[in-house]
């Protein structure tokens, strides 16, 4: 079901008392969101003992595997989201991700396993900028990031939930008949009988009925007008950027992770100027061309050329022809360029604002630099308390869990708070405040994860951990103040793409890479090594929020607060 029509005869204010129960059945949602993904993290060590993997391949299931997908599906499922009824696309995301989950205590290998995860992530791509945009809907703009808070408790306290009922059920805490599989299949079908209660209860909220602007529906096609020369270039810089990434990552990889690679360094530079040429054409046909299926077509062939440089030529010098790896990434460069050539056909009007705001970009930026160290911490912490005070399945639960409930719950309230009491007097301080958080959080971070005994790294680690989920209220806040009501799930979508991306599918991979790298020199010593450097990760993060927050009070969008009587839900 769509929005209501402007204009027509809004339905009477929800209670006080629903609003509290669509807050609460939204959390739950979220926090069976992080119970799904994060409850690998502790199952990771029976799993790596039982299946006999590497860190690197519990990077990939604990990364890639889930964000891929979850990142990139997000945003035509946030297509839908802005025209159609967000309940029922939240209600079956929540269906098919928990039932991946629970067809992951089926998997006997490494490629099953990685499959299961990849449905997790093709569940949970639309079950949060949904959320965002409902919250939104349901609360006036200055109790936003305090609802939004407490709407992001859900990732401490699933997170929390999933380690120590990982644990329980694996370590033999519930039963000795239990193990790391039947953990998967509990909790998922635990999700499953979640989702019905949802769309029972929960009715969909009319679009922009705090913001005093009409219900304005996308239209089916955003074609309307072309980019601006200046944002034509904008396009045109961030697509040599993005074109070239692929080969200057693989650059990195040799160079800094000793990686192996069919090409040599050289080829790799070749490839990686190739790419900044045909990125920056396709930036200038973006900006003019309105037609979906030529420019998916086009956008599609100038991904696919640096591509070929760099697997074509040692293809003809070895005669061997393409290998199944080199055909597969070859699809995959032809695949992403088509989605690109349609996203900024489909998402036209919504570019076209953004591009506009500079704090938004920034403040992704942030985000997505404090959650490559956020969601790798999350993922390897568990091991790292295993393996460096040599505790028990069921004791790192214990302890690991404690720390995410009650530290991370602390920190996202008080960062809502402080959010919404300082932003009352000036708009900044949605970027400032997380900027200080990060500042203060390296260092902590530092000292808990050298620290010689597990009960004092708990208690160093218990402030940053606060501290590193503060940001969540107030910048998820003001990312629904930066967009009209009609098109802030685009904008949530963008920001999870992103963020999900180079945090899940980065930082949690990197983390494992590099600790694979270092095993041989430092033993079970790498895993500490690898998280220390990581956690310069925030430093960066903190510049970015500060950049963010000059920017912010220009970017912002105000809006003429509605009629009390002039807010309605619509019928279930």
């Amino acid at each position: 079901m769509t929005d209501s029509p402007a204009g027509s005869k809004a339905a009477p204010l929800p209670s006080a008392g629903y609003s509290k129960l669509v807050m609460l059945l939204l959390f739950l949602v979220y926090a069976f969101n992080f119970l799904d993904r994060q409850i690998i993290s502790i199952l990771a060590i029976p799993i790596k003992e039982d299946l006999g993997l590497t860190d690197e391949q519990l990077g990939l299931l604990g990364g890639i595997a889930f964000a891929l997908l979850y990142s990139t599906l997000g945003v035509p499922i946030a297509w839908f989201a802005d025209r159609f009824n967000r309940t029922w696309i939240m209600t079956g995301s929540l269906v098919i991700w928990s039932g991946f989950t629970a067809l992951s205590g089926l998997a006997t290998n490494f490629m099953q396993l990685f499959l299961t995860r990849v449905g997790v992530g093709i569940g949970e791509a639309g079950g949060v900028a949904p959320a965002y945009t409902i919250i939104a809907d349901y609360h006036p703009p200055e109790k936003r990031a305090r609802a939004l808070a407490i709407y992001s408790l859900g990732i401490p306290v699933g997170s929390a939930f999933g380690v120590i009922a990982g644990s329980q059920i694996a370590g033999g805490g519930i039963s000795d008949s239990l193990d790391w599989r039947s953990a998967f299949i509990i909790v998922g079908l635990a999700g499953v009988f979640l989702a019905p209660v949802f769309k029972l209860l929960v009715r969909e909220p009319r679009r922009g009925q705090f913001d005093g602007v009409p219900a304005k529906r996308p239209t089916a096609l955003e074609t309307e007008a072309a980019y601006p020369p200046a944002k034509a270039r904008i396009l045109s810089i961030a697509g040599s950027v993005l074109f070239a990434l692929p080969s200057l990552l693989a650059i990195f990889s040799i160079t800094v992770f000793g990686g192996g690679a069919s090409q040599s360094v050289g080829l790799l530079i070749a490839a990686a100027a190739v790419g900044a040429v045909c990125g920056w054409l396709a930036g200038q046909w973006v900006s003019r061309c309105a037609h979906w299926t030529v420019l998916a077509l086009g956008a599609s062939v100038l991904m696919l050329i640096p591509g070929l440089v760099a697997w074509g030529v040692p293809a003809l010098m070895t005669g061997e022809g393409f290998g199944m790896g080199a055909i597969a990434w070859l699809i995959g460069r032809a695949v992403a360029g088509a989605l690109i050539g349609v996203f900024f056909v489909f998402f036209r009007e919504f570019m076209n604002l953004a591009l506009e705001k500079p704090s938004f970009w920034l403040m992704i930026m942030g985000a997505s630099a404090s959650s490559m160290m956020g969601y790798g911490v999350f993922f390897w912490l568990p091991s790292f308390f295993a393996r460096s005070f040599q505790l028990s399945l069921t004791e790192t639960g214990w302890l690991f869990g404690g720390v995410l409930f009650f530290a991370g719950s602390l920190g996202i309230v008080l960062g809502g708070v402080m959010g919404d009491w300082i932003g009352k007097r000036k708009r900044a301080a949605f970027a400032f405040v997380p900027a200080i958080a990060f500042l203060i959080s390296a260092p902590l971070y530092w000292a808990g994860i050298m620290s010689p005994s597990a009960t004092l790294a708990v208690i160093i680690l218990f402030v940053p951990t606060a501290l590193g989920l503060a940001w969540l209220g107030p910048v998820l806040s003001a990312f629904q103040h930066l967009f009209p009501p009609h098109l802030r799930t685009s904008g949530s979508s963008v920001f999870l793409l992103i963020n999900n991306l180079l945090g899940i599918g980065g930082g949690v991979y990197v983390l494992g890479r590099l600790s694979t790298i270092l095993e041989p020199t430092y033993g079970d010593g790498s895993l500490r090594i690898s998280i220390l450097i990581g956690s310069c990760l925030y430093l960066v993060a903190a510049v970015f929020m500060f950049w963010a927050s000059r920017h912010l009070a220009r970017d912002w969008v105000e809006h003429v607060a509605p009629d009390q009587t002039d807010r309605a839900v619509e019928p279930a």
